[in-house]
C-alpha cells in the first residue's frame, strides 16, 4: 500500500489585502454525475468518492476565501446543505457543462461585485492544502490574468484575472493551452494544488501527495496498489 504522508500546510507570507479581495468560482459536478472515467477502488462508490473529493477542496479553500466571496456552483443536494449552513453563495448548475457552470458562476460574482479580481478552481483537488491556495492567489494577484495547468500541463486547475467581466472560460481537454493564449502561464511548484483526479493513477498519486480528511477517512483500508487501471 502506498504510504500516506501526513498533511503539512507551508503557508507563504502574504499581505493580507492581497487576497481578501478575491472571489473564487468553484465549479462541482453531481456526485452521481461526477468522475465518470474514475473506476473506483473496489468496495467504494465512485459518488462517495466524488463527493469526499469535493468536500476536502471546499474545506482547504474556506480556510483561505471568507464565504462572501465563494461562490460553488452545484446541483448536489449535499453539498448546497452543507455550503448555506456556512452562508457560502451556492449557484445552481445550469447542467450544461463546465463552462456553462462557470460562466453562471462568474456571473454571480459580477452580481456582487463587479470590481473584484476573480479566480476559477476546480473542485476535485483532494490534495489541496490552504497553504498552497494561498501561494497560488498570490502569484496569480502579480499579474493581470494568469493560469495555472494541471500537473500533466495540459488541462486548468486555477484561473484568474483582475477583471471578472474579462475572464473567458474554456475548460477542457487542452485548456491550458487556450487559456495561456490571453493570460500568463504559472506552472506553479504545487503538486498538492495541481494535481486534479481523473482515473486511478491520478489518484494513485494524491494519495502519496496527502489527502483531505473526506478522502483520507473512505481510503483508509483500500490497498490501491493492487487496483487495476482500466
Amino acid at each position: 500500500m502506498l504510504r500516506r504522508r501526513p498533511v503539512h500546510d507551508t503557508i507563504m507570507p502574504v499581505r493580507a489585502q492581497l487576497l481578501s479581495t478575491w472571489q473564487l468560482v468553484v465549479p462541482v459536478k453531481s456526485r452521481h454525475a461526477a468522475k465518470s472515467r474514475l473506476v473506483p477502488p473496489r468496495g467504494i462508490s465512485r459518488s462517495d468518492l466524488a463527493l469526499a473529493f469535493a468536500l476536502d477542496t471546499l474545506s482547504a479553500i474556506t480556510d483561505v476565501i471568507s464565504a462572501d466571496h465563494l461562490i460553488v456552483v452545484t446541483s448536489d443536494d449535499q453539498i448546497c446543505a452543507q455550503l448555506r449552513t456556512r452562508e457560502v453563495h451556492v449557484v445552481d448548475d445550469p447542467g450544461r457543462g463546465l463552462n456553462p457552470a462557470i460562466e453562471a458562476g462568474i456571473g454571480a460574482a459580477l452580481d456582487r461585485n463587479p470590481t473584484a479580481p476573480i479566480g476559477i478552481l476546480l473542485g476535485d483537488l483532494p490534495a489541496l492544502t490552504p497553504g498552497d491556495l494561498r501561494s497560488a492567489l498570490a502569484a496569480c494577484a502579480a499579474t493581470e490574468a494568469a493560469v495555472v495547468p494541471d500537473w500533466s500541463g495540459q488541462g486548468t486547475v486555477l484561473l484568474t484575472h483582475q477583471e471578472a467581466s474579462r475572464l473567458a472560460p474554456r475548460f477542457g481537454h487542452g485548456s491550458a493551452l487556450r487559456h495561456g493564449q490571453t493570460a500568463r502561464r504559472l506552472d506553479l511548484e504545487l503538486p498538492r494544488l495541481r494535481m486534479d483526479v481523473d482515473d486511478l493513477d491520478s489518484l494513485r498519486q494524491v494519495v502519496a501527495l496527502g489527502l483531505g480528511r473526506h478522502t483520507a477517512a473512505l481510503l483508509q483500508d483500500t490497498d490501491l496498489e493492487t487496483e487495476q487501471l482500466a
